[in-house]
């Protein structure tokens, strides 16, 4: 479920993000966006000020903020931080049972749907439900809520690759698969899946935003295998 974010206002403040009312480096028009959630000033300013706690708001120099714009560079270090946290979770799950199982199953149906109406914003919500089901069922709460936060900075940039409909069929597809790993039980075949699915939609983003980075940037490890590649 989506409990990451409880305070409305902060919500009703991200969902302008996440659906690009209000897009990546974007400045954020406070009367504006106050008369669009009627909401007044100071309420507003608490809201702004959480999501750039976040990441996902830029403090300008004149107290005004800004959505804040990733770089190829940003986005592997950010994949390269989701690769760890999201393996470390999947590896310590416990297994669900039948209620919980059916739920990833119809989260999966959810985004089943809203891929075949091509509703991204739908699919998006979908899409963070199922892996955030999954998260759920580890003890790593700190790690769960650290990976939130990451998904949310990327979140504009995620709704950018769903608009493509060969993309946004293949993850239903994927979410099967994970599913299947899920009853039979198989962590290591769940990572394994899981890395992939993140691998294409970060190759997506990253040749959206540019290819050219630093041999730095471009070891760091993004799967499984590579972090423990990595420590040997």
């Amino acid at each position: 479920m989506e409990t990451e974010i409880l305070d409305p206002l902060v919500d009703a403040l991200y969902g302008l993000i996440r659906t690009g009312e209000l897009s990546p480096g974007q400045r954020v028009d406070q009367r504006a966006v106050s008369e669009r959630l009627n909401v007044s000033r100071t309420p507003l300013r608490e809201a702004l000020r959480a999501l750039a706690a976040d990441g996902i708001l830029v403090r300008t120099h004149n107290a005004g903020y800004d959505v804040a714009k990733l770089s190829a560079a940003d986005l592997l270090q950010y994949y390269s931080i989701r690769t760890f946290l999201e393996t470390e979770a999947l590896r310590t799950i416990e297994w669900p049972n039948e209620e919980q199982l059916m739920a990833l199953k119809q989260a999966n149906e959810e985004c089943e749907r809203a891929a075949d109406e091509a509703s991204i914003d739908s699919l998006v919500v979908a899409n963070r439900q199922f892996h955030f089901l999954m998260f759920s069922w580890s003890p790593l709460t700190i790690m769960a809520s650290e990976i939130q936060r990451v998904w949310r900075v990327s979140d504009p940039y995620r709704a950018l690759h769903l608009s493509n409909a060969e993309r946004r069929k293949r993850v239903g597809n994927d979410h099967q698969r994970m599913i299947d790993a899920v009853e039979q039980q198989d962590a290591s075949r769940l990572i394994k899946l899981m890395d992939s699915h993140r691998a294409a939609s970060r190759k997506i983003l990253q040749d959206m935003l540019g290819p050219s980075l630093s041999p730095a940037l471009m070891a760091l490890p993004q799967s499984s295998a590579a972090m423990r590649s990595a420590r040997s």
